[in-house]
């Protein structure tokens, strides 16, 4: 859309639109895949979403050993004494007692007071949490290789722009040279075209510097160098209106997820307690086998199985004060809720506001290039004619080369902030941006072998 004009392009109007062209995202040197690569890439290689994985894991296991309280639990015991007597006043007054004895043990709990079902209840609810945690970070991972990726385009963009500009004046300075010897022009003249080529230089070696860095924070991301990088579009969810994104911060941000969930878990853990001291019912079967030589009536087997109840009759200071401590963290909790929805909402309604004024910004930009394109046209003309001089010429360009930075910014705020709006929303994910087929969902996740699948193992370590 930048590229009608009234006039004959000069070289540094060619240059200008090669520029602008390779903003629009029709270069066709790039690869059309290269943002989808770079996000799969990054977050590969992001550790913080590795350890969110591994916390999700660890909360999955939480599930299992919630439930332990019920297992069947088996002891195997062996036991073996010498004993020696010296006994003066019996006839027999040295001797010794050998005694063998072996036991097997399964116990098992029948019943308590429904506190296993509420751990199992509370171990849901932490894995709901680990999985919003992840998210939360996944969001966070996104919006960092994006804003990088975009970084890394726009800077390059500005460095192009910058080079065309000191090229140009170089060349000016040279021709403003050769009118100075030939006595057309004035020293005046050479010395400001000198002044706004070192000035133009210093830009180039700033943006370069820019460039520099954030390639290196691209690589550090991303795991390799950013070549070619393809400037994507944006996912065609955003809402129209403020308060449509503001329902759907609600709906989706995994901060407030995780913060209900928080809340829910504080709840119940004044449950887990008060089932803590509710009665439970234990079964043991054993059966022991004794062996003393036969010089003893207790030798030979038996089989018990022993049927428990207990329950405790005192509340102690400790548990009352453990009561006190949950309603505390319960209502910590839902004060963190409310600050939690107070926050997303804010968020999205500044994000879309943000997207909306960026977009603004740049039609007015891309208008300004256009003006700006037209009068560095006429004042070029005007010069031929000798009614403007090369002050005026430089003048109308230095404008038009600032003019197509403000373009080149303001294109990138659209992107960014549209970007800012969907992590607002909790709608940047990986399924939103494209990669979700190609991208490992949480509950598929592996868990890890482990070490002991057998009471044997205890000796293989």
């Amino acid at each position: 859309m930048f590229l009608k004009g009234r006039f004959a392009p000069s070289n540094f109007m060619v240059s200008l639109v090669v520029v602008i062209y390779s903003i629009s995202g029709y270069s066709c040197f790039v690869k059309a895949d290269s943002f989808e690569i770079a996000l799969l890439e990054g977050m590969a290689n992001a550790n913080l979403l590795a350890i969110s994985r591994q916390d999700y894991i660890t909360a999955r296991q939480e599930l299992i050993i919630a439930a332990s309280d019920k297992d069947l639990n088996g002891k195997l015991s062996f036991s073996q004494s010498q004993t020696f007597y010296d006994r003066p006043n019996q006839v027999d007054n040295t001797y010794n007692d050998a005694t063998l004895a072996g036991a097997i043990t399964f116990t098992k709990q029948l019943y308590n007071f429904g506190e296993t079902k509420v751990k199992k209840d509370a171990a849901l609810l932490s894995l709901e949490i680990a999985k919003a945690g992840y998210f939360v970070t996944e969001q966070a991972v996104l919006m960092s290789i994006i804003e990088t990726y975009l970084n890394v385009i726009q800077s390059k963009e500005e460095v192009e722009l910058f080079e065309s500009n000191f090229d140009r004046l170089t060349r000016q300075t040279e021709a403003e040279k050769l009118r100075v010897e030939a006595g057309v022009s004035t020293k005046a003249n050479l010395a400001l075209s000198n002044s706004k080529l070192l000035s133009s230089r210093s830009e180039l070696v700033a943006a370069k510097a820019v460039y520099e860095n954030v390639v290196e924070e691209y690589e550090s991301l991303i795991g390799v160098p950013p070549i070619n990088l393809s400037e994507p579009d944006l996912p065609n969810i955003i809402p129209k209106k403020v308060k449509l994104s503001e329902n759907d911060a609600y709906k989706y941000h995994p901060s407030l997820i995780l913060a209900v969930a928080n809340k829910d878990l504080a709840a119940l853990q004044q449950e887990i307690l008060i089932k803590s001291l509710g009665p439970s019912v234990d079964l043991s079967i054993s059966a022991n086998n004794r062996n003393t030589g036969g010089v003893s009536t207790s030798d030979g087997s038996e089989l018990a199985a022993t049927i428990s109840m207990t329950m405790p009759i005192l509340v102690t200071p400790s548990s009352k004060a453990q009561s006190q401590k949950l309603i505390s963290n319960l209502m910590a909790a839902q004060i963190d809720t409310d600050e939690a929805k107070r926050a997303v909402g804010l968020a999205a309604r500044a994000g879309f506001r943000n997207h909306i004024s960026a977009k603004i910004q740049l039609k007015a930009a891309s208008s300004e290039v256009e003006a700006y394109r037209l009068v560095v046209e006429a004042t070029k003309a005007e010069v031929e004619f000798g009614n403007k001089t090369i002050l005026d010429q430089l003048d109308a360009e230095d404008n038009l080369k600032n003019a197509i930075l403000r373009e080149m910014r303001a294109n990138h705020s659209v992107l960014l902030t549209g970007y800012k709006l969907l992590q607002a929303m909790g709608t940047l994910t990986p399924e939103n941006l494209g990669i979700g087929e190609k991208y490992i969902p949480l509950e598929k996740l592996e868990d890890p072998e482990p070490e002991l699948k057998s009471f044997l193992s205890v000796f293989r370590n």
